[in-house]
């Protein structure tokens, strides 16, 4: 009874948080194709409390929102009211987000250590405008958007480079080791996957090569010993078998390194490309915003 009497306690203290509503009407919109806009109004705001979101790719899984590409009411410090505003530049981060992704608005909150998911709306494709999304105690549902890059700290969360390399010269380095080059050309953070395979494969296949291209030789050294073509015949023919592994080997090497190198140099011009777009989208920018309930404009220049 007295167990009983602590479970029923509990559940009567908790269970007013537990119904208690935080965000609601959540919308969302694609800002020129290059920004996400997520709208939510805060109905409740406790001190401390800190406001963020994630944002899940169908394909790619959680991907990763650096903060200085994240402004509007977002952090801490944000005031319960409506028509909160939050823009995630996406392009500066090196997305190009042409699938199905989720964003999930979350809050943090000081005393417990834990973040739950508040709510979340589809984000729509650009130019479009989504109808205000209820809120709900988790999950996100799936849509889809154009890239941009994310300002909001996450609790728990390591904070990748920001100055991180990922350009065409990375392709030098796999001219000498086919495969390692194009690990660091993967974005926002080096891949290793299968690639380590590559350089273990070129070079394997480079050692072999020349293994059968020494036995070739000395084989047909001993067919040139022989004194007859009857006798030397089996040592030619071993000979060419032997070059002939040595070609296949060789070229096969030379065709798997080549295409590293220019897949690598593709891919790091293609990342020096949208480095240079978000630079240019970001230096200039106008938005409007609500804080505390009064109209605001804020206007950032760079150069």
């Amino acid at each position: 009874m007295r167990l009983l009497f602590l479970v029923s306690l509990y559940l009567l203290i908790n269970s007013p948080a537990w119904a208690q509503e935080r965000v609601r009407n959540i919308r969302l919109r694609v800002l020129d194709s290059t920004q996400l806009e997520i709208r939510y109004d805060l109905v409740n705001a406790r001190p401390g409390d800190s406001v963020y979101f994630d944002v899940r790719s169908r394909q790619r899984g959680l991907l990763t929102v650096l903060p200085q590409f994240v402004r509007g009411d977002i952090g801490t410090r944000i005031t319960a009211g409506s028509d909160r505003r939050i823009v995630w530049n996406a392009l500066a981060n090196g997305y190009a987000l042409n699938e199905e992704i989720q964003a999930v608005v979350r809050i943090k909150t000081s005393p417990i250590r834990e973040s739950s998911p508040l709510a979340n709306a589809p984000a729509p494709r650009p130019d479009a405008v989504t109808e205000p999304a209820p809120t709900t105690p988790t999950g996100a549902a799936p849509s889809s958007a154009q890239p941009s890059q994310s300002n909001t700290e996450r609790p728990g969360q390591e904070r990748p480079r920001q100055d991180r390399y990922a350009g065409p010269a990375w392709a030098l380095l796999s001219a000498v080791a086919p495969g390692v080059g194009n690990i660091f050309v993967q974005w926002p953070k080096p891949k290793l996957g299968l690639r380590p395979l590559i350089t273990i494969g070129c070079y394997g296949l480079a050692a072999y090569g020349i293994i059968e291209r020494q036995k070739s030789r000395d084989n047909f050294a001993i067919y040139e010993q022989q004194k007859n073509a009857q006798a030397g015949e089996p040592y030619y023919a071993l000979a060419n078998d032997h070059h002939h592994r040595y070609y296949v080997a060789t070229r096969v090497a030379i065709a798997v390194a080549a295409t590293d190198v220019v897949l690598t140099l593709l891919r790091g011009l293609r990342n020096s490309q949208l480095k240079k777009e978000a630079r240019r989208i970001r230096s200039f920018s106008a938005y409007p915003g609500l804080q505390a309930g009064q109209p605001t404009a804020g206007i950032r220049y760079s150069f």
